[in-house]
């Protein structure tokens, strides 16, 4: 209360409570001054009253047993549950069987059928050999020379090898997409081998002609429309060694590489073998053809 008469104001004690500070933040107040629940609080000080009389039993050794027994059923309850939701369902078992045998049996079909393709390729050449050596020798030696360079035959030599292998090592620890060999990476590589003077090129079991594709196809690379396996891909080139190796050292070739295994962990190496043996690609389909000698 105040009161004034003309001069300074006087302030007259009433008695009141001061209002506190942090009166408006009263559930932090309560968390801060009573951290424990009231019912706790209340149990807790009956427990130690109880003690404190004797008046409280120990728990006997059943019951303790008892809740042993209910602490591992539920542990053995949930290991089980747990196994049962890892363990795949019989429809999901029988039909991963059935889409693996389907794959091993296409793939023993395409296998027989690119065998017979081979084999009917070189009862070809045996033919044609035969019907121009004693016709059109010059001709015959034409084919062979076409077929050199084509692709068609299969060729043995002195040359080196580029292998480029995904970072990790390949499915089982799972690498980036980025530190997968890519189609682009096997193009600047066979690209490469040709510039330095290469007389043939395969990738993998894949003869190189000029109609080759290389390829992507998700996280798949493919060459002649054929998925190579990975994940080591092998270039093989024949050819003139030292000359290849020197036009490969000149080249922006191993700076390539050396970028692959420092960026993406991508292993690459270049070795020269004396003797490599790559397939032939087969007959080639004709796209255009005309009588020998006639005007174009």
């Amino acid at each position: 209360m105040t009161a004034s008469s003309g001069g300074a104001p006087t302030t007259v004690a009433t008695g009141a409570t001061p209002r506190r500070l942090d009166a408006s933040m009263t559930l932090l107040t309560e968390v801060m001054e009573r951290p424990l629940d009231p019912g706790y609080a209340e149990a807790t000080a009956r427990r130690k009253a109880a003690e404190a009389d004797g008046t409280l039993r120990p728990r006997s050794t059943a019951t303790w047993v008892g809740v042993t027994v209910l602490a591992v059923a539920l542990g053995v309850a949930t290991a089980v549950a747990s196994h049962q939701l890892r363990v795949p369902q019989a429809s999901v078992t029988e039909a991963r069987s059935v889409l693996e045998r389907q794959i091993t049996e296409r793939s023993d079909q395409v296998a027989a059928a690119a065998s017979r393709a081979d084999e009917l390729s070189r009862e070809i050449d045996d033919l044609q050999r035969s019907a121009l050596a004693t016709q059109e020798p010059g001709l015959l030696d034409a084919i062979q020379r076409d077929s050199l360079h084509n692709g068609t035959l299969a060729v043995t030599g002195p040359g080196l090898v580029v292998s480029l292998t995904d970072a990790g090592g390949g499915l089982v620890d799972e690498p980036d997409e980025q530190s997968l060999v890519r189609d682009q990476d096997l193009q600047i590589v066979v690209n490469a081998l040709w510039a330095a003077g290469a007389e043939a090129v395969s990738v993998d079991d894949q003869r190189l002609t000029a109609k080759t594709a290389i390829r992507n196809a998700g996280a798949a690379v493919l060459v002649n429309l054929v998925p190579l396996a990975g994940p080591t891909y092998v270039v093989r080139a024949v050819g003139d060694v030292d000359a290849m190796q020197t036009a490969v050292a000149r080249s922006t070739l191993p700076a390539y590489l050396q970028l692959l295994g420092n960026t993406y962990g991508i292993r690459s190496s270049v070795v020269a073998q004396t003797t490599l043996d790559l397939p032939g690609a087969g007959a080639q389909p004709l796209q255009h053809a005309q009588p020998v000698g006639s005007q174009p």
